[in-house]
């Protein structure tokens, strides 16, 4: 009997112990029953008055209700602050609770799924202002929404674009401070330099050029301001303007340029006089070396000749002047000759002493007065006078522009300047040379271009940028090519299957069978009407301002204007030079004007272009001569006929090769293998594998190797 007293007493216990929970939870089941039955005062009550007996559900149940549009309590704001609450309590519930507010449906995935429905609903509230502050509210409000990466790029742009459209130092400045991780900083601070630079010569004076250069050094319009105040202080390029100039700034890098363009317009002719008059109009003249050489090179023609089987260099007289000693000898240019002793290369002088040391495997041409060389993979640069500026320590070193050249070490590219300093680390895959004063560069497979600091002015993002020789460069993604600014503006997008060139301000555009024009601003200069076969690349630029087009099969030509020059009836069309077209109608060439009258009958195999006024024709296999007005001057009887060389032409004849002159007089009888133009007093000729000299004058020897003279049987 006190046994089941006992048991009574102590299930009543548990009865009333468990009787406050399941009171609880039935009033959370009558919160979340309102709340289904969109009595949204009722359950709001109900839920405010579960905050400390069931936080978790109570905070979820009223971020929903704020969460809804269909009631008056809509807040989202309140809502999202409710969901972190009910968030944080249910990450702390213990496991009673958390199988107490299951029940009703909270759980860790329904507090997330209410967060991504308020991130949703705040996410287009923004992108239906689409205003920064939107953009901003929402990201520092819902900083834990995966679309905030996205908010801040649409935010960044916006800014950037507003940016733009101020187009002021300090706008550009602004963003620049406020957004520096937004993906178009590149662009931006390119823009920045140019904005500093526009407003800091307002009225492009030398005054102003000159405050630039003084306030900001380090800018990248430096060598611009420079170049400006070259071309402001010697507008007429006078001889009194260039040395006032480099009086009144000895720092200009242009300076050596000024010095020498007044050089240049003292010895046109390059004569010896002409030299001495200019050293004592300027004995201050800084590159006396180089006049020095000159003045050598004024007063000597040399040669290569060949003397059992060493080279050495004869004058014009067929006297040795450089003894035979080496294994190979090129012909002199700018006063110094490649030559070669075994496997090792440098330069000579006239006088035959080494400039640069023959002890390296190559020696390439120079640019702006440095040479690269080459030494069993090791290359460095020497100057004209053979001293070493930059050491033997790279694996390439290219053509400097501006004093700036790639470099290539440990596999890897950057950009040196004369003296071997980097001035843009060794980071890229690839590199090419400056042009106006950006370069394309490799990285992670993709191209983007730099400036002369290094900073990246247009993104990583093509698989082939051309590179800034012009206004704007070409640029490919795959098979698809654009055109690009050097801001990184694509004035072109990058969906078409060609772009050509730019000559004349246009380029080709070829979209499958169709090509049109476009200009430096990306516009379509002249619409996509005419046809495109596989030979368009080859054909469709423009040339001396008139393109070749095709219509119907058919071939005409058209200015950059899109007007007609020539009707598309033609079978083919040549290059149009002076006004003087080389044009096919049917199966025979003739030459057309620009009005389509004809300038020669239809009667040649082949016409090409004009070249130093004259053009190449051909009947069978025999060529022939027409000059500018397309007048026969040389009948097709030649086998072979070169272009004009010196107001001369190379003909071949019965495998022979000799020299005439414009009007078809022989100078040198076709007898030879081969014959070489020297220059327009010398050629040199080859019989039998032997080298003799001739003197164009007269048709005189002045010089033969021996053995020359031995025909063969």
């Amino acid at each position: 009997m006190e046994l089941s007293v006992r048991r009574c007493l102590l299930l009543g216990s548990l009865v009333l112990a468990l009787l406050p929970l399941s009171v609880s939870a039935g009033k959370l089941e009558k919160a979340f029953a309102a709340l289904n039955e969109h009595n949204y005062f009722l359950a709001r009550d109900l839920f405010r008055k579960e905050v400390r007996k069931h936080p978790a559900a109570a905070w979820y149940g009223l971020s929903v209700i704020h969460g809804r549009d269909n009631n008056p309590f809509y807040q989202l704001d309140s809502a999202y602050a409710f969901i972190q609450r009910a968030d944080a309590a249910f990450t702390m519930a213990p496991d009673k609770e958390r199988i107490v507010v299951g029940e009703v449906g909270v759980n860790g995935a329904a507090i997330e799924a209410q967060k991504e429905h308020i991130f949703s609903i705040a996410w287009d509230q923004a992108k239906s202002v689409n205003t920064i502050a939107s953009y901003d509210r929402f990201i520092n409000t819902y900083y834990q929404s995966i679309r905030v990466a996205d908010a801040k790029l649409v935010r960044d742009h916006i800014a950037f674009q507003e940016a733009r459209t101020t187009n002021t130092a300090a706008a550009f400045q602004a963003f620049i401070e406020r957004y520096p991780d937004a993906k178009d900083v590149y662009e931006a601070r390119s823009r920045l330099q140019e904005a500093v630079f526009r407003e800091a010569v307002p009225n492009s004076t030398i005054t102003e050029y000159q405050r630039f250069l003084s306030e900001h050094p380090d800018s990248p319009y430096v060598r611009k301001a420079q170049d400006e105040i070259f071309r402001l202080s010697t507008p007429h390029r006078t001889p009194t303007e260039l040395h006032g100039f480099i009086a009144s700034n000895p720092k200009n890098p242009n300076v050596a340029d000024a010095w020498r363009a007044i050089y240049d317009q003292y010895t046109r002719d390059l004569s010896a006089g002409a030299i001495t008059q200019f050293l004592k109009d300027y004995p201050d003249y800084p590159f006396i070396n180089e006049l020095t050489a000159d003045y050598r090179t004024a007063s000597m023609v040399l040669y290569p000749f060949r003397k059992d089987g060493k080279w050495g260099y004869i004058n014009e007289e067929g006297v040795e002047q450089v003894k035979a000693m080496y294994d190979l000898a090129e012909p002199f240019v700018g006063g110094q000759a490649l030559v070669g002793v075994g496997d090792r290369v440098g330069t000579i002088n006239k006088m035959g002493r080494e400039v640069v040391e023959v002890q390296y495997d190559d020696v390439l041409d120079p640019s702006e007065g440095l040479i690269s060389v080459d030494r069993a993979g090791h290359v460095g640069v020497v100057d004209r006078g053979g001293r070493l500026v930059v050491p033997m320590e790279y694996e390439d070193v290219g053509e400097f522009r501006n004093g700036i050249a790639y470099a290539e070490k440990d596999g890897h590219y950057g950009y040196i300047n004369a003296a071997g300093e980097v001035v843009v680390p060794f980071q890229y895959e690839k590199a090419g040379t400056y042009q106006n004063g950006l370069a394309v560069v490799v990285q992670n497979g993709l191209s983007g271009v730099i400036d002369a600091k290094g900073a990246v002015v247009i993104p990583f993002e093509f698989d082939w940028i051309e590179g800034f020789a012009q206004p704007v460069s070409r640029v490919r993604k795959g098979a698809r090519m654009g055109v690009v600014s050097p801001f990184g503006d694509m004035l072109l997008a990058v969906e078409h299957d060609h772009v050509g060139v730019f000559n004349n301000g246009l380029a080709l555009v070829v979209d499958g069978t169709k090509c049109g024009y476009v200009d430096q601003q990306g516009g379509l200069a002249i619409p996509m009407q005419y046809e495109a076969n596989e030979g368009t690349l080859g054909w469709g630029d423009f040339h001396n301002g008139i393109a070749k087009v095709m219509v119907a099969g058919k071939f005409g030509s058209i200015d950059t204007k899109g007007a007609k020059v020539l009707a598309p009836q033609y079978t083919d069309i040549g290059i149009a030079v002076s006004g003087v077209i080389p044009v096919k109608k049917k199966t025979k060439w003739g030459y057309l004007n620009r009005a389509g009258a004809a300038l020669s009958e239809f009667k040649y195999d082949q016409a090409w272009e004009l070249r130093q006024g004259f053009a190449r024709v051909k009947v069978g296999e025999l060529f022939g001569l027409v000059d500018s007005t397309a007048k026969e001057v040389v009948a097709p009887s030649f086998t072979g006929l070169s272009d004009v060389q010196h107001n001369m032409l190379i003909a071949t004849l019965n495998g022979k090769v000799g020299i005439m002159d414009l009007l078809g007089k022989e100078l040198v009888p076709p007898l030879y293998e081969a014959v070489e133009l020297m220059d327009a007093r010398t050629a040199k000729v080859t019989r039998s594998g032997k080298l003799a000299y001739i003197r164009l004058s007269d048709g005189r020897f002045i010089w033969k190797e021996e053995g020359f003279d031995v025909l063969p049987e």
